[in-house]
């Protein structure tokens, strides 16, 4: 799905009107952003409680959106598929996805999805999910951009080819953000990089707290906690929290001058 068309606020404002059609289940978790945001940190935070069980980045969610919109069809025929959708059709598709992290935890209270990429999808997570639990991982733009840029991601995810490009892209996630926060207000939980790093335990339960779990102490050392972690932040899961990634961009001088101009004024946030 082309993501500039995916992000136009026209093509998404009705969706508010249709959430809650799906399931009333509030075992899913998703945990979102711009890759490189904290979103494997912020997993392995949540997943060191004892009813949180991580499940890394699954892609059922975008499967579900590729039966609903091929890539052969037009972002507005995919917007049209999501606003026809019945209401049992909308709690089908929530029992497929309900199946698919149980099969991963059977009894866990709650399951982690943290694909970074959902992002782009929360219109209909919150259709399939309504009370499930939405948490944005941001960071420092230009810290955030660096970071995506020395990566190697898939071929759907090219924007990091050139700093230009990639300053471009995190506005349009950027605008994205805002238009979901105002679609959906107070139901999409900002958490801040930047944040967990000064306030480890503060964040930490605060995160803890929008799940609606106790408090446990695990959570405050989450780099003990066993398990696979499959993505690009696995070495730094496995240390404790440390500030040498904040502001990192002022190494770099007049070579990022390109990404900094893409983004705009966002380069100060």
């Amino acid at each position: 799905m082309d993501f500039n068309s995916a992000g136009s606020s026209e093509n998404f404002r009705m969706l508010a009107a249709k959430a809650g059609h799906g399931s009333t289940s509030d075992v899913p978790v998703f945990v979102l952003g711009m890759p490189r945001s904290g979103t494997t940190l912020t997993e392995q935070i949540l997943a060191s409680h004892p009813d949180v069980h991580g499940a890394g980045e699954l892609t059922k969610v975008r499967r579900i959106t590729n039966r609903l919109a091929p890539k052969t069809r037009s972002p507005e025929e995919f917007r049209k598929s999501v606003l026809d959708m019945t209401v049992d059709q909308s709690k089908s598709l929530a029992d497929e996805y309900l199946t698919h992290i149980r099969q991963r935890s059977p009894d866990a209270p709650r399951i982690v999805d943290k694909l970074p990429h959902n992002f782009e999808l929360i219109g209909l997570i919150r259709i399939l999910f309504p009370k499930a639990q939405i948490i944005h991982c941001r960071r420092d733009a230009i810290d955030n951009c660096i970071s995506c840029y020395f990566l190697s991601f898939n071929e759907d995810n090219i924007y990091n080819a050139d700093l230009h490009t990639l300053g471009l892209y995190y506005r349009e996630y950027d605008r994205l953000m805002r238009h979901w926060d105002k679609v959906f207000p107070g139901q999409i939980l900002q958490n801040r990089y930047e944040d967990m790093v000064s306030d480890q335990e503060g964040q930490s339960r605060r995160l803890i707290d929008h799940l609606g779990l106790p408090w446990d102490d695990a959570c405050l050392r989450f780099f003990d906690k066993g398990g696979a972690v499959n993505t690009f932040s696995r070495w730094q899961v496995r240390q404790p929290i440390y500030s040498s990634s904040v502001s990192r961009w002022k190494n770099y001088g007049s070579a990022i001058q390109p990404l900094i101009d893409g983004l705009g004024d966002l380069a100060g946030n």
